[in-house]
């Protein structure tokens, strides 16, 4: 049903001017710009009536404006933040496989030196400082739109940022608008080998996608009803020659451009026809209702229409998530698909970063198992030796051309008789041996860091990969951004430490979650490798106590206290089942938890980010169960 379903089918699609582009909103669109969280039952669809309203809204709201910045945070997106006359604006445009869109959004997230993503750098690097001219909706009945930017107001476009919402073919553009419309960026490039169609690639000219399927929405509205009714009518018969079950709205979808599935059904849902009314079946009346509705669509969302304008008298329909009418368009379209978009993308990621991670193990594993065939070829070294040493002991009782030589085992003083080449002679074999010897203690020699190393590095992914585990669902902003951080971490890079005390403090407190011991105190817990570096080597002091689950991948634990205080029973069994719980081990229900103080907590030499080692420590049952309840509301 509609939110907004007592306003008169009229009055869906009239067009409200607002005030000039040139001048700040009046009071009356400031007030509609509040925003009000739209019904979610059904994705919000982006279609060309959307588009249309929201590249409206921004040549009334956001244009003539300076660009401050533009920041891609994520692969699909990128926000354009500008400043007005009477403050600030905010541009996003999105380019995701679901829930692409171009509109007015709040104020973009920071995004930190060398964070940018490649394709919101290039747009940074050459669109900073430039005003935005204009919005324009590409070729009619397309589900394209472009920004035209310049040096100054009224002046002459240099650059184009063009956005094609096509669904999982969605895409942007950063094209030169003074050389042929060359592609200068992308979000994605097309070759020659992925598309026959058109190439989208830096350095080509830009080519518009092939015309949707359809006609031109005004030509089917020519001869008035009757041949408006005709249009629908022929698409019904299709190729069978017969209507059959043929809807009203899936004919509306398939005879014209820039009519999507939700719009369809609610301009009948307007019209007071049916829903689901059968081409066969539907009486006079409900054409001329829903002719009527379609010809005030096409009103509405004409080239002629006031361009200061935007649809009046917000309306949402919730079960077809369908745009209706008004606005804020950028505030709904912002609120529905922001959150629909981060989760795609943490999904995404996440599933991407654990799949990078399990080939990595798999791939140690199998270099481990090299290495030590290795080190157990090169284990033998000592008996070779031993018999050189003989060779050597024993050579005076060698026979000039014999391939054996009598001698005494060293170990148990039994005679013995000792192989010999007889073209070296005894002293010439054990040389042999020697050099064999050698070789092989330094592949030992070699080989024992190298297990030492890969089963560190084993042990810093199976961290990894078990801190990804625990967050298996989105629940908030804060999730994805620590599924980045970690894609960051493993790359080796991400953002550079922030100076000063408070901000390095501020980081590392954002990678920890702190829970409350029974006496009330804090008890800090890592969330991946930072939070545990943080935890056990910046603020894990003396007095406190240190926790982790032994033999397994889990989190650092401290329970903090003043100094001279003393940690009870209580407070230790709590923190030992936050241990247990953060842990890959949980699910045993009772888990051998090491604890100690943080000053015998070191970091090795060259360690990866995480990993520790502990001089002495005690031994406590944890029972992660017994705080499930705490633990899992994260």
């Amino acid at each position: 049903m509609y939110r907004a379903s007592r306003i008169p089918a009229r009055a869906r699609w009239r067009i409200a001017s607002l005030a000039s582009p040139r001048r700040a909103p009046s009071p009356r669109h400031r007030r509609s710009l509040v925003v009000v969280r739209a019904a979610r039952a059904t994705p919000a669809t982006f279609d060309y009536t959307a588009l249309v309203a929201s590249v409206r809204e921004i040549n009334a709201l956001s244009t003539p404006v300076k660009i401050d910045a533009c920041a891609q945070v994520d692969a699909h997106s990128m926000t354009l933040d500008a400043r007005a006359a009477d403050g600030r604006r905010s541009v996003r445009v999105s380019w995701h496989p679901v829930t692409a869109h171009v509109a007015m959004s709040a104020r973009g997230a920071k995004v930190e030196k060398g964070m940018n993503l490649s394709f919101g750098e290039s747009a940074n690097a050459l669109l900073k400082g430039k005003v935005l001219l204009d919005a324009r909706v590409g070729t009619a009945w397309e589900r394209a739109c472009r920004l035209r930017f310049g040096d100054r107001p009224g002046g002459e476009a240099e650059y184009e940022l063009l956005c094609e919402v096509m669904g999982r073919y969605s895409n942007a553009f950063l094209l030169d608008s003074k050389n042929n419309d060359e592609v200068l960026a992308c979000g994605y490039q097309v070759g020659e080998k992925q598309t026959s169609v058109r190439r989208l690639a830096i350095g080509y000219a830009y080519e518009p996608p092939p015309s949707a399927p359809g006609i031109d929405p005004t030509t089917g509205v020519e001869g008035g009803v009757d041949g408006w009714t005709a249009v629908l009518r022929d698409v019904a018969r299709g190729r069978s020659g017969d209507m059959g079950e043929a809807r009203l709205d899936e004919c509306m979808v398939r005879a014209f451009r820039g009519v999507s599935p939700a719009l369809a059904k609610a301009l009948i849902r307007g019209a007071g026809v049916a829903d689901g009314e059968r081409v066969e079946t539907a009486s006079a009346s409900d054409w001329v209702a829903v002719y009527d509705e379609f010809m005030r669509w096409i009103a509405s969302v004409s080239s002629d229409a006031d361009s200061a304008g935007t649809l009046a008298n917000a309306t949402w329909c919730e079960e077809f998530g369908q745009f209706v009418a008004g606005g804020p368009i950028g505030a709904l379209f912002g609120a529905v698909y922001g959150e629909a978009g981060e989760t795609d993308v943490f999904e995404r990621e996440r599933s991407r970063i654990l799949q990078a991670v399990r080939a990595r193990l798999k791939k140690l594993a199998s270099k481990d198992v090299g290495f030590r065939k290795q080190l157990e070829a090169a284990s033998g070294h000592e008996e070779i030796q031993l018999l050189a040493d003989a060779l050597m002991a024993y050579s005076y009782n060698y026979k000039p051309g014999s391939s054996e030589l009598e001698g005494q085992d060293f170990t148990t003083g039994e005679t013995v008789m000792f192989k010999v080449d007889p073209e070296k002679g005894p002293v010439g074999t054990a040389e042999a041996l020697y050099k064999k010897t050698r070789k092989l203690r330094r592949t030992a020699d070699a080989v024992e860091p190298l297990i030492e190393q890969n089963a560190s590095e084993i042990e810093y992914l199976e961290g990894v990969e078990f801190s990804i585990l625990e967050v298996s669902e989105f629940k908030s902003r804060d999730d994805l951004l620590f599924i980045e951080e970690i894609g960051a971490e493993l790359k080796g890079g991400g953002a550079k430490p922030k100076t000063g005390k408070q901000a390095r403090k501020q980081e590392m407190m954002n990678a920890i979650r702190i829970y409350t011991a029974p006496s009330g105190k804090e008890v800090y817990c890592g969330r991946n490798s930072r939070g545990n570096e943080a935890v056990s080597l910046f603020f894990g002091q003396d007095q406190d106590v240190w926790f982790h689950v032994r033999g397994a991948p889990g989190a650092h634990v401290i329970l903090r206290q003043q100094p001279g205080e003393t940690a009870s029973d209580d407070d230790i069994q709590f923190a030992a089942n936050v241990a247990s719980f953060h842990s890959k081990v949980r699910t045993g229900g009772k888990v051998n938890v090491s604890y100690t103080s943080p000053k015998y907590v070191k970091k090795p030499k060259g360690a990866r980010l995480g990993m520790v080692t502990i001089d002495r420590e005690d031994v406590i049952v944890g029972r992660p169960d017994d705080v499930a309840d705490v633990c899992d509301g994260r």
